[in-house]
């Protein structure tokens, strides 16, 4: 597809967009019905990324240079919202377009990413994020999983926890130690590892809602390219900071639109009894909304958020577990009633909202950072 007379005006596109989504194709329809299977949400949302890749508006918000057709942010923030509005309960293992896509492209070999990113917009080979470990949590300066210096790249050994996605994945970004322990931060490396290596072992884990998004991933003396480190050698601090603005920051744009559809969803099963909790959860929205714009609106004048991505991620987390309450207070046999998918799905929305707290960096950790890094205490 040519590139399209608005240009680089992301409220022209918006407003094409919607008018083609004014006949949804057969991709979408299927998949804004309920999924309770994980496996065929990532089937049916992958099948629409094709058609929205093919047919353009997919590949606007990314550089021309890698199969985008230009654009920025503001772009990809307008075709999700309308696809929200339009049925589409979730992005499923493509809210990693916005978790870790916008480094790859910044920092990636562009060779490479040419060669990658149009195989992700399309859906046809996925990323995954390998950071936590067993022994290391949330700490990422301890990681310990290691990449030595081979003939040929470089060889990683180590084991990944909580590795979003792995199992549907084709790639995963995995940060690995390149200097020693004692370095800490200063020793790290991001590096692009296929998941089809020999030496790669995912596990998928099951959580309690039922889901396996998160998997174990074994590393034993996988190979991996000199043209695969994403940034610079002992520079994945700098790599993980930058995924981190987006983890924390503008991706709580994405994720506030399904929120809201899901309340939109669920106005006709409302009590009176939760208005309350359910003024909570719009203004909780509206705190969302106006935060993380602003965070699309600094990265596409190219400003990383820095520690301001922690306010965004704790409105986030507020206003999930605040929809959830809500909906709980309005359909009591969300916890215990009978098991069709639309329940099934409802229900792992809302054992997921109990850890939004904790992953991506815990509550604990974002009010530290704010203490620390921007009111100065000591």
């Amino acid at each position: 597809m040519p590139r399209l007379p608005w240009g680089d005006d992301a409220s022209a596109y918006a407003a094409a967009f919607e008018v083609w989504l004014a006949s949804p194709p057969a991709e979408l329809r299927a998949a804004t019905r309920p999924i309770a299977s994980y496996e065929e949400r990532v089937a049916v949302t992958s099948a629409l990324m094709r058609v929205l890749f093919d047919e353009g508006w997919a590949r606007y918000g990314w550089p021309t240079q890698l199969g985008g057709l230009g654009g920025d942010i503001l772009h990809r923030a307008a075709m999700w919202e309308a696809l929200a509005r339009h049925g589409l309960p979730a992005m499923a293992l493509f809210e990693h377009l916005e978790v870790l896509a916008p480094t790859l492209v910044a920092m990636g070999e562009p060779g490479f990413l040419a060669e990658v990113l149009p195989q992700f917009l399309r859906g046809e080979q996925l990323w995954s994020q390998g950071f936590s470990e067993p022994e290391s949590g949330s700490d990422l300066a301890a990681v310990r999983t290691r990449a030595v210096a081979v003939d040929g790249g470089y060889a990683i050994t180590g084991r990944k926890i909580w590795t979003s996605w792995a199992r549907y994945a084709t790639w995963c970004l995995v940060l690995a130690r390149t200097g020693t322990v004692a370095s800490r931060h200063r020793g790290l490396t991001a590096f692009a590892v296929d998941l089809r290596s020999p030496g790669v072992e995912v596990r998928a884990i099951e959580q309690a809602n039922g889901t396996d998004e998160l998997a174990e991933v074994t590393f034993d003396d996988v190979l991996v390219g000199p043209g695969r480190i994403v940034g610079e050698l002992n520079g994945g601090w700098r790599v993980a900071m930058h995924i981190l603005s987006h983890e924390r920051g503008t991706f709580a744009w994405f994720r506030h639109n399904f929120l809201y559809r899901q309340v939109l969803d669920a106005l006709a099963h409302g009590e009176p009894a939760g208005d309350a909790l359910l003024g909570d959860a719009l203004l909780d929205l509206a705190a969302v909304r106006a935060s993380s714009y602003a965070a699309l609106r600094s990265h596409a004048a190219d400003v990383l958020l820095g520690a301001r991505a922690t306010f965004v991620k704790l409105h986030l987390a507020s206003s999930e577990q605040a929809v959830q309450n809500w909906r709980l207070a309005s359909d009591a046999d969300l916890a215990v009633g009978i098991q069709d998918d639309e329940a099934a799905a409802q229900r792992q929305d809302y054992l997921f909202s109990r850890i939004v707290t904790v992953y991506g960096g815990s509550q604990q950790m974002q009010l530290d950072t704010i203490a620390k890094q921007i009111l100065r205490l000591p």
